[in-house]
């Protein structure tokens, strides 16, 4: 294909565009009803020619993949041909209610008559002859239904599908099913297929009697009901299958996220779908979906109980925010490892997911640093200080809070560690180590510990203004009530430790003024502890570990930190500096 004769300009306009012929065997499919497709146009948004070709590429390989998936036949199963069997019987009968709402009344063949007596004569046969094939077309249709009948009864009984044979073929066309003619599958989808027509000719001769309440007696042609598929072969069953063989590569929390994300898309394909369900067509539409799909709402009041489709449907009115692309993504990648099991595992025959993904700008930053002004806001607010107590942290009073709400802000901007890896801490995981007291950031211990990575787990150095502010003191008083460092931190429904703190400092942070949008959150302390680094002059690199950018080692799984290293990082976390804070 030369790229070259695909990239054209518009007539009026400035910008590229990208068009691909559709192959004749697929306009029909790809078209609108009456209205076949036969090309495929998107907008490149760029007026060079240059940039324009190279972002064609991807996309005439996307169209040239999804040509390939269009024509890629199916297997009749059983949801398949329950389905087919049922919709040809609701095509006879939607095709005779429309033949009968479109027989003329005897009024409407009375005025038929004298139009025909004014345009051709009282006397002409041309006349009478339109005249009468108007008049008769319900007594021609009734005998070609029961000649057809009486013939689809004699078939059926000799074991005999000629007569349906051309709605066979019609079928596996638009189904795009892999059934030859002479295979056990293409005689069950016609004896089916038979049965239908039977059920729908019995229909239309009650009609003709005046009775329209008869509904199938044949057991095999009923709407269908959802189909479970054989066990284990189920989209969820087998993603369980993926995550039991492979328990080691990711945490519990992300199989759990993971896992809640192939449940969307499996709610999407129909739910307890068959992993054939799991294929290009199905991620490319479920993707488009995505981009509607709100923030949250997994968890949100609003949307409990509803569908994938209709969380979209209801968002309209609840007018919530949508996910980025970065979040869109994140989704897909959920199913990207458990698309590799089920290939290496023969599940399925092609890499569903290839050229799936949205480009994103990885330079470009989704979260920012607060700034001086807003650092100050947030340190010189009344939580920090003297509030109004609980629920009233924001407003000034006489209450001084010392918990979590406290520590957890000034313990982020002085360390650099993520929200949950603080609200997980232990009292055993702030201790001394060479006398330097560190916190350490692992999974080891009691109560479920977990990090983003291995290499997330690390020992990180208390920063003296901790120190000065009473952080030991508090850390003291916290073995006198047990083992957690913040043991009103309790995880949420969906077993996040992190859930209840993150939602508080959410609401704190817009309630004072520094959250307006999603620029900011409390991921941002990590790039203001980042850029307190850089100011200092070390490399991203150098206070990489510190942060947990870094693989894993032994070291840091166990704390056991040699001296010498030890003192570099205390150098580096005392150089975490914000002159303009009065803590």
């Amino acid at each position: 294909m030369s790229v070259s004769t695909n990239v054209v300009r518009r007539p009026g306009s400035r910008n590229y565009y990208v068009r691909l012929a559709v192959p004749r065997d697929l306009q029909v499919r790809m078209g609108k009803p009456g209205k076949p497709r036969k090309e495929l146009w998107k907008s490149l948004n760029t007026s060079d020619a240059r940039e324009a070709r190279q972002l064609s590429r991807p996309i005439l390989d996307e169209w040239e993949r999804m040509f390939a998936e269009l024509r890629r036949p199916k297997q009749l199963t059983e949801a398949e041909l329950q389905d087919a069997i049922w919709r040809r019987y609701l095509e006879l009968i939607t095709t005779d209610e429309k033949f009968r709402q479109s027989l003329p009344t005897n009024d409407d063949l009375d005025a038929i008559w004298k139009y025909l007596e004014v345009e051709f004569g009282e006397q002409s046969i041309s006349a009478y002859r339109i005249y009468e094939e108007l008049r008769d077309r319900f007594d021609n249709n009734q005998r070609e239904r029961a000649a057809r009948l009486a013939q689809m009864k004699a078939e059926a009984a000799r074991g005999e599908t000629k007569l349906i044979a051309d709605v066979v073929e019609q079928v596996i066309e638009a189904r795009r099913l892999g059934v030859d003619p002479g295979t056990p599958e293409y005689r069950k989808l016609a004896h089916g297929l038979q049965r239908a027509e039977l059920e729908g000719l019995g229909r239309t001769v009650e009609r003709d009697q005046g009775d329209f309440s008869g509904a199938p007696k044949d057991k095999m042609v009923q709407q269908p009901t959802v189909f479970d598929p054989p066990k284990g072969e189920q989209i969820l069953e087998l993603f369980d299958r993926y995550a039991r063989e492979k328990p080691g590569r990711v945490s519990a929390d992300t199989w759990q996220s993971n896992r809640k994300v192939v449940a969307l898309f499996d709610d999407f394909v129909g739910g307890k779908a068959h992993i054939s369900a799991f294929n290009r067509k199905n991620v490319r539409e479920w993707k488009d979906k995505l981009f509607e799909w709100p923030v949250k709402a997994i968890e949100a009041r609003e949307f409990r109980g509803l569908s994938f489709l209709d969380v979209i449907q209801r968002n309209k009115v609840v007018g919530k925010p949508v996910i980025q692309h970065k979040t869109i993504n994140r989704y897909l990648a959920a199913l990207g490892g458990f698309c590799n099991w089920l290939l290496a595992n023969d599940f399925i025959r092609e890499d569903v997911m290839v050229g799936m993904y949205l480009e994103v700008d990885r330079k470009k930053k989704t979260v920012l640093p607060y700034t001086e002004t807003q650092l100050q806001t947030i340190f010189r607010s009344a939580l920090f200080h003297r509030c109004g107590g609980d629920k009233l942290e924001h407003q000034a009073g006489d209450v001084e809070v010392r918990d979590w709400r406290y520590w957890i802000p000034l313990i982020a901007i002085y360390s650099g560690a993520r929200l949950g890896e603080i609200c997980q801490l232990m009292v055993a995981d702030v201790r001394q180590l060479h006398s330097t007291w560190i916190l350490h950031i692992t999974e080891e211990g009691a109560g479920g510990k977990s990090t983003k990575t291995e290499g997330s787990m690390r020992v990180v150095p208390v920063h003296s203004r901790l120190i000065e502010l009473g952080f030991l003191k508090f850390h003291a008083r916290m073995k006198a009530f047990g083992d957690r460092l913040f043991p009103e931190i309790k995880a949420d429904a969906r077993g996040y430790i992190s859930g209840k703190p993150s939602t508080f400092f959410n609401d704190y942070f817009r309630t004072i003024g520094v959250k307006a949008d999603r620029s900011n959150n409390f991921h941002s302390f990590r790039h203001n502890v980042a850029d307190a680094f850089r100011a200092a002059g070390y490399l991203d690199e150098t206070f990489g570990p510190l942060l947990g950018h870094t693989k894993s080692t032994t070291t840091q799984k166990y704390g056991v930190l040699p001296e010498g290293p030890l003192r570099d990082r205390v150098t580096m976390i005392e150089a975490i500096e914000y002159p303009s804070l009065s803590l």
